[in-house]
């Protein structure tokens, strides 16, 4: 028998419970979103993997923004960011939560984002995919899965692309573990799936800090359930003995960094192409028309003897 709906009502009934308003992402925010990230690996790989220059020049399209941990993450080094999240109890929290006037933020589908083509320099999706995944994936009694996934996922990836300049970056962050210190998640059908779309990926610490034992426990049980919790717990125990029960804490974790560049089909590309070719044909036409020319004295001279 299919267990397809329990599973997917569980996941959306779970997801739902936890972002039912405003004040439930406010909380997903503080108490784990700003923990994430401590030593700003994130930022780094950006520009060494991708290549982003992050100089204050590009416009950033941010969509599954959630509360606004990348856009405000990226703010302070690029011209504008412009991000989206289709719940609207995540988008007024992220404004609340957010300073910056270079950053607006509205409602919108990873699939459909209401911008022009060609928009943007660099297009991210934090963590947003994979639910994606799991909203359109059906799974069977015998742990096997089908479904739209696929179709659905790669309308985002498209997406994505239709926002891009020629040359501009398509980043997907993914989990590669949470309570891990090394990846845990790298056979994943998705991530297969961005490698055969032709994305490249690294893989970065996101490590959490928190201010102490118990509120890692407690924020890890609440939003990520039980393995997560009993695996910070078990890696929590190895602290020195004589740390104090309040110290601050670090819980390590694995993010998947997956990126790709728009194709480079510029009209002025296309052009300076076009311009190559008329020269070469502005020269074969000169050539063949000064060997017409030796033809003819030839045989003109031919004549006359």
């Amino acid at each position: 028998m299919p267990r397809d709906a329990s599973a997917t009502h569980s996941f959306r009934a779970k997801h739902a419970a936890l972002y039912a308003s405003e004040r439930d992402c406010s909380r997903y925010d503080v108490a784990l979103c700003r923990c994430q990230d401590h030593e700003g690996n994130l930022l780094r790989a950006l520009e060494q993997h991708v290549g982003v220059p992050l100089d204050g020049r590009h416009v950033v399209v941010d969509v599954g923004t959630g509360t606004g941990k990348l856009a405000r993450l990226l703010a302070p080094h690029v011209r504008r960011v412009d991000a989206f999240d289709r719940s609207e109890e995540m988008v007024a929290a992220a404004r609340a939560a957010t300073g910056a006037e270079n950053v607006r933020f509205a409602a919108a589908d990873v699939r459909q984002v209401p911008l022009p083509d060609g928009c943007a320099d660099l297009v991210v999706v934090g963590w947003a995919v994979s639910y994606l995944k799991a909203e359109h994936e059906v799974w069977h009694a015998d742990g096997s899965s089908s479904g739209p996934w696929r179709e659905e996922v790669d309308a985002a990836l498209q997406e994505m692309d239709r926002l891009l300049v020629p040359g501009g970056a398509a980043v997907v962050l993914e989990t590669l573990g949470t309570a891990c210190a090394t990846p845990t998640r790298s056979g994943s059908h998705l991530y297969a799936h961005f490698r055969r779309r032709g994305f490249h990926e690294a893989a970065v610490r996101t490590d959490y800090r928190f201010r102490s034992r118990a509120e890692a426990l407690e924020t890890l049980l609440f939003f990520f359930g039980k393995g997560v919790a009993a695996r910070a717990t078990a890696l929590l125990a190895d602290a020195p003995p004589d740390a104090p029960p309040d110290a601050p804490c670090t819980v390590p974790e694995c993010t998947l960094l997956c990126w790709r560049h728009k194709r480079r089909t510029a009209p002025a590309a296309a052009a300076a192409v076009g311009d190559v070719r008329r020269r070469r044909g502005v020269r074969l036409a000169s050539a063949l028309v000064v060997v017409g020319l030796v033809v003819l004295a030839a045989a003109r001279a031919r004549r006359r003897h």
